[in-house]
């Protein structure tokens, strides 16, 4: 029954958006890890609770990004960097539902990083053809990741857990890949090889012919799993989904040889619904924060 929810789901998404499909326009792209280094950003310096919109250049693509601060407690205090799933709709509809809709609870600062071209739905899939698109949304997630992070070591936080759900466990994934620099990395329903979901998985219908002929080349692209494998990986908590029929759990298990995976009897969409189980796995990196009393995360 799960597993049929994931391919139902994609069956109708695929009818619903059948003039978009994953890179049909073009498949040449730099590598995210290349790109990340080429992208011109200035984060806004956080001053209290609120939205913040700034710009990102890429070479002659001009992308909006964005952070928002839900909660803001005080430098003293932990943080949660959340970053959403692809084509959410808003890039805070899991976030709210996780997180935001139980902040009293929480004794941290809640952030929730906006990706380029996820303003909304009609947004993104106006995007997935060109491939170059996708790994610069990539490379400006792990980058607005990353400056926030430097600014708020700068500030003395306590704790920085990072975390995402499907499109954001993976770019948690890619920081913990390429930069590493937060204390504890959550990924959830997400992996290394990235490019297994549009190839061989039930997502694969939104996937256009020209890129699945070009397979190859979207696995040399997209796929990061030798380099998270190569990390020592005492903080990473990913969870897979056991039923989940878009990130395949035999498949993306590889990515974590020495993670201790949290396995669930959901699919990905069954799963990514169960926004208590989600908050309570969350949740348990605050209960831990390091130089704090056990439980001080949580209210």
């Amino acid at each position: 029954m799960k597993k049929w929810v994931d391919r139902a789901g994609i069956a109708l998404g695929a009818l619903t958006t059948k003039k978009y499909r994953y890179f049909s326009d073009n498949i040449d792209s730099p590598r995210v890890s290349e790109i990340m280094e080429s992208l011109d950003m200035q984060l806004p310096e956080i001053t209290g609770e609120g939205y913040y919109p700034f710009r990102i250049n890429w070479k002659e693509k001009k992308l909006e990004g964005a952070f928002f601060v839900e909660q803001w407690l005080s430098d003293n205090h932990p943080v949660i960097l959340y970053h959403h799933g692809a084509a959410e709709g808003s890039y805070d509809f899991s976030f709210k539902r996780i997180l935001a809709s139980r902040k009293k609870e929480i004794q941290g600062n809640l952030i929730a990083i906006q990706a380029p071209f996820n303003q909304s739905n009609k947004e993104f899939l106006a995007s997935i053809g060109d491939l170059s698109n996708y790994t610069g949304m990539l490379a400006a997630s792990v980058m607005i990741m990353d400056g926030l992070i430097e600014q708020l070591r700068k500030r003395g936080c306590p704790k920085i857990l990072v975390t995402g759900l499907s499109l954001g466990g993976f770019v948690t994934n890619l920081h913990f890949a390429y930069r590493n620099t937060a204390d504890e990395y959550r990924p959830i329903f997400a992996g290394g090889k990235m490019s297994d979901a549009f190839l061989y998985s039930a997502y694969s219908r939104i996937t256009s012919p020209y890129a699945k002929n070009h397979g190859k080349e979207l696995e040399a692209t997209l796929d990061f799993e030798e380099e998270m494998a190569r990390k020592d990986q005492h903080k990473l908590y990913p969870m897979l989904g056991e039923q989940d029929q878009i990130v395949r759990l035999e498949v993306q298990k590889n990515s974590y040889p020495s993670a201790e995976i949290r396995v669930v009897p959901y699919g990905h969409a069954t799963g990514s619904i169960r926004f208590g189980m989600l908050r309570e796995y969350i949740f348990e990196g605050l209960k831990k924060t390091r130089d704090l009393k056990e439980g001080e995360g949580i209210r």
